[in-house]
């Protein structure tokens, strides 16, 4: 379970945002640190190298390394009020690249969410077709599936926006060859469905 700093709302109580997820399958990056029981980056890419090959098959010394390498440089990429998450069931797995951005709600909900589904840095080939979509945890939100040229590469990536509480939302994962999408998109609405706004504790 992974929280984001309440939000001030003025006479309102305060509200976080809860990312509840299969810790077998997600690994969440450190928002800032100490995290999960580590200081810095050093043990906490050690621990997380070490839990993932427990539970893979057909770990390698070149697999093992590989990863170290991704998560040290992964390990210090922290923004605010953006929390990341790696889809990482075992060694040799796809890697999908959650992300989680929220701001305080502005503006009429519709056009809003609709702009943080279509804004993005990506090189996108065409404009994608919004959807609107439910979850279990933040309700009716937005969706688009991005295609964009990656270094050459055909790449989709899903981004999803909510209101909830006093937060807007924007989910977006890539998912990597459009082949993936049928696979993963599933992934991704199971883990949208373990996020929720709830009252500051």
């Amino acid at each position: 379970m992974t929280e984001a700093p309440p939000a001030p709302t003025g006479d309102a109580a305060p509200r976080e945002i809860l990312v509840g997820y299969d810790a077998t399958r997600w690994i969440s990056l450190p928002p800032s640190w100490p995290h999960a029981g580590h200081d810095g980056a050093r043990t906490w890419v050690a621990a997380t190298v070490r839990d993932v090959c427990t539970r893979s098959l057909g770990t390698t010394r070149a697999s093992k390394r590989w990863l170290t390498r991704a998560l040290e440089h992964l390990a210090d990429w922290q923004d605010e009020d953006e929390l990341k998450y790696l889809h990482l069931p075992s060694v040799t797995s796809e890697i999908p690249l959650l992300r989680v951005q929220y701001g305080y709600s502005r503006d009429g909900r519709e056009n809003v969410l609709r702009r943080l589904v279509l804004d993005t840095d990506l090189d996108v080939l065409e404009p994608p077709a919004l959807q609107d979509v439910t979850a279990a945890g933040l309700g009716a939100g937005v969706r688009g599936i991005l295609h964009a040229d990656v270094a050459g590469e055909l790449s989709a990536t899903v981004v999803t926006a909510f209101r909830s509480g006093p937060f807007d939302l924007r989910i977006a994962c890539e998912l990597g060859s459009p082949e993936n999408v049928p696979v993963l998109l599933p992934v991704v609405d199971e883990f949208i469905d373990g996020i929720s706004v709830v009252l500051a504790e």
